[in-house]
């Protein structure tokens, strides 16, 4: 944890100083608000309509709340950059630096958590009622949810305001730092949660991903030439036969509603990987720069870019969830849209029987038209004999 934001910048060029200073006072305030707003509407989205019956959707809402609860700490910490010294008063500098390390290592982990029952899914489709639960997700996010406020809390001790003298201005300021007794247990603190947050999660996600993708891309593969094959047999059929649903049908359709959840959350967890690689990059050069005793300031500013990065992902994932996630994107509509859900819940369905011999004979061709929702529906539909 750095002393002081004026003492990373103090021997940095003068144009990247001034540019990176423009990006932390106008665009992290932009994002924290976005992205809180945007984290509470997930939850909102999540918990009143039917994707609550999804375990992954807990997954999310509890990744959404960690994330505001990390970009929380990161406004209190911004608060510093307009003269409101909030975050280097008492107890605030503590509870902030704490708030920020266990929200940071939840969102890790939960992204790791959801990544794991995807995987089971969809390698292990047959386990995936028994193990991919409600009841299950709630269990192992109480279980990281303990162990990470648990593990952080030594964040509580090494952390509070000292007086440090300003390079700029030759004046002194209290600053939220490392207790200087504290010093080798928050070195050691940073090794674990170098592990722990970076390369430990990373390796999962990554293998996990690459396994799940795999095994999708083979049964969209799959799919594709069943349906070919269904076609084929559909056009040898009469041309006005009404065919009942079939057991077939309703696994293809189950089979596609989990291969769209899959594909929705492999992009957030790939999102996830694309925006803290670069910070985790650079955090490992700076433990060995730090063994070295050389860190250029350069480097100190480039760290600042890439933490900018970093934090964005506890901010965008509304937007991804909008953009690749087809049954997001419906029951957000629907929750804000009542004319939307009825009529999605009030579909016409119309039925069409004909029958044909040849050219120039004579045809009969009967409509029927039913209003009402599409279970109904598919209740009084009569079968023909």
């Amino acid at each position: 944890m750095n002393a002081t934001w004026m003492e990373d910048y103090a021997n940095a060029t003068p144009g990247a100083q001034v540019l990176l200073q423009g990006f932390q006072m106008y665009y992290t305030p932009l994002l924290v608000a976005l992205g809180i707003v945007g984290n509470c509407l997930s939850v909102f989205v999540f918990f009143r309509t039917k994707l609550r019956k999804l375990s992954s959707s807990y997954y999310l809402s509890a990744l959404a709340t960690s994330d505001s609860g990390f970009l929380i700490s990161v406004f209190i910490t911004w608060l510093d950059l307009i003269d409101v010294p909030v975050f280097n008063m008492p107890i605030v500098c503590q509870l902030s630096v704490y708030l920020g390390q266990a929200c940071s290592f939840l969102s890790v982990w939960f992204v790791v958590a959801f990544t794991v029952e995807r995987f089971i899914a969809v390698r292990y489709p047959l386990k995936r009622p028994s193990m991919c639960t409600v009841t299950r997700a709630k269990a192992v996010l109480v279980v990281l949810s303990i162990f990470s406020f648990t593990l952080c809390s030594p964040y509580l001790l090494i952390s509070a305001p000292e007086t440090r003298v300003n390079p700029n201005s030759n004046s002194t300021v209290e600053v939220c730092t490392v207790v200087l007794s504290w010093m080798d247990v928050a070195r050691t603190l940073n090794y674990v949660d170098l592990v722990l947050t970076l390369l430990l999660p990373f390796l999962l996600i990554v293998v996990l991903n690459t396994l799940i993708s795999k095994t999708v891309w083979r049964l969209a593969r799959i799919r594709r030439s069943m349906t070919l094959s269904s076609k084929k047999r559909d056009s040898s059929h009469f041309l006005g036969e009404v065919k009942r649903p079939t057991l077939a049908r309703a696994q293809s359709r189950t089979s596609s509603s989990q291969t769209k959840v899959t594909e929705m959350l492999l992009i957030v967890s790939t999102v996830f990987i694309c925006l803290n690689l670069p910070s985790y990059v650079i955090r490992v050069w700076a433990f060995v720069s730090e063994a070295m005793h050389t860190q250029p300031s350069d480097i100190i500013i480039l760290q600042h870019y890439f933490n900018l990065l970093f934090t964005t992902n506890f901010g965008i994932n509304f937007a991804l969830y909008c953009v690749s996630g087809q049954n997001f994107r419906r029951a957000l509509v629907s929750l804000f849209c009542p004319r939307y859900r009825r009529r999605h819940d009030n579909t016409q369905v119309t039925v069409v029987s004909e029958y044909s011999r040849s050219p120039g004979s004579l045809c009969r061709r009967r409509t029927v038209t039913i209003n009402g929702s599409w279970r109904e529906v598919h209740e009084m539909i009569p079968i023909n004999k």
